[in-house]
Formats: C-alpha cells, structure tokens, sequence
C-alpha cells in the first residue's frame, strides 16, 4: 500500500510570530474608495479645465468686442485724414479753419452750418428733428419756389428738392448747430468748390464773390393729367356718341 508523502510546512522560528491571513474581502472595499477618489480629482481637474477655457473666451470677446467699438468710435490718425478750410475766390480764410481732428469723426468729412451759411446765405428753418436749408434767392420769388434741402436728425436721408435720396454719412445736430458732411455739398450743390490737397491732405471749399448756387436735383414736374372719360374697356365711338 502506498503512502502518501507529505511535504512538510516550512517552520517558523521560535519566538517569530505566525504570518496573519487577510480577511477575504476587505481589499475589494479599498481598491473602490481609491477608485472614486481618483474619479473625483479627475472630475475636478476637468471642470477646473473648463473654467478656465470658458474665462479664456469670454476675455478673447471682450478685447475683440472693445477693439471694434474703439475702431468704429475713433477716427484714425490725424496724418491720414484731410483738414479743411473755407474760403473765399481771393484766397482769404474765412471764419473756418478746422485741423484734421476737429473736421473729421468716425463718420467723414464735416463742417459746420454756421460757418458756411453767412458766407453762403443759407437760411435754415425747422425744429429739433427736421430742418430746411433754403438757398439764397435769386430774385422776387415766394418761398415755396426756393431750392432747399430738408435734413433729418442724425440721418442720412435727405429731401432735395423734394427728391429722397441718401447720403453717405449722417446729418447730425449738435445743440443749435449742425454738422453737414462735405458730401452734401460737393454731390448735391453747384456754386462751392471743393478741392483736395493731397500732399498737404486739406480739403479745401472756395465760395464764389458771386453767390450763385442752385441744386443738381430739381422739384419733380407734375404727370400730365390723365383723360379719365375713356375708362378700359370702352369704345371711344360710344363716348363721343354719349356726348
């Protein structure tokens, strides 16, 4: 009969200790606390990312958003932009004289009313939304029949003797004054000169000794009248038959 060989135990030495066995179980508990803690910091460095990326963008608009209301809200370098003048036929200036700074703004070229119409002999009529800026007479007329520009507050539309039409830039009304774009006159009206100096960058507007200026756009001339006794549809025959 065989027997059955035991390998012996290896033997502890005397006074050690025996090695203590480890409850089943109690790793599984600890590996799970390590993993929710580890999800936890991963969590927090993503949202910390988040926060972060968010801040980055909202600061990217903000500058960007500052920048295009600086550019639209300030007119460029006085060295680019033309200063202007008005003066009479002999050359003299004449109650204006505006640097580059004072004659333009983030909408153009402009120059006041009340430098230009006593030269010109404008007259202005209107309250603080609508005007009318009649030309000077050209002899015993009735007011109605003067040529005249109706100018809207802070607008571009403009009436030209009677005709709508836009201008490039605004009107605008600056307490008892207003400030009228170059454009208005060098489009819309014969008599001033309006020149450009491109190496002194001046705009220069000459008034004649002459007063003389009339619009481009003339009063639209009435349709000629309908006959309303021939309606569609009818013989002419039969309408003189009714007669």
């Amino acid at each position: 009969m065989e027997q059955t060989k035991t390998r012996p135990s290896p033997r502890t030495p005397a006074g050690a200790p025996a090695p203590k066995k480890a409850p089943p179980g109690r790793n599984a508990p600890e590996k799970r606390s390590r993993l929710t803690e580890k999800e936890k910091r991963g969590a927090q460095t993503l949202l910390a990312i988040l926060f972060v990326a968010v801040v980055l963008y909202l600061l990217i608009v903000l500058i960007i958003a500052v920048f295009v209301w600086y550019s639209f809200s300030t007119p460029a370098e006085s060295n680019t932009l033309y200063s202007l003048r008005i003066v009479t036929e002999d050359g003299n200036i004449k109650r204006a004289a505006y640097s580059a700074s004072e004659a333009n703004n983030s909408y153009g070229l402009y120059l006041r009313y009340s430098d230009v119409a006593p030269l010109c002999g404008f007259g202005i009529a209107g309250d603080e939304e609508t005007v009318t800026l009649y030309l000077p007479e050209k002899g015993p007329v009735e007011h109605g029949d003067l040529e005249c520009i109706v100018l809207h507050r802070n607008s571009s539309l403009i009436e030209v003797n009677g005709n709508h039409v836009r201008l490039s830039a605004p009107i605008l009304f600056e307490g008892k004054d207003y400030l009228l774009p170059v454009s208005l006159f060098e489009t819309y009206l014969t008599g001033l000169t309006v020149e450009y100096d491109e190496e002194e960058r001046l705009c220069l507007i000459t008034v004649p000794e002459k007063l003389d200026f009339t619009l481009k756009l003339h009063r639209p001339t009435e349709a000629p009248q309908c006959d309303l006794t021939l309606l569609p549809g009818e013989d002419s025959s039969e309408a003189s038959a009714e007669e």
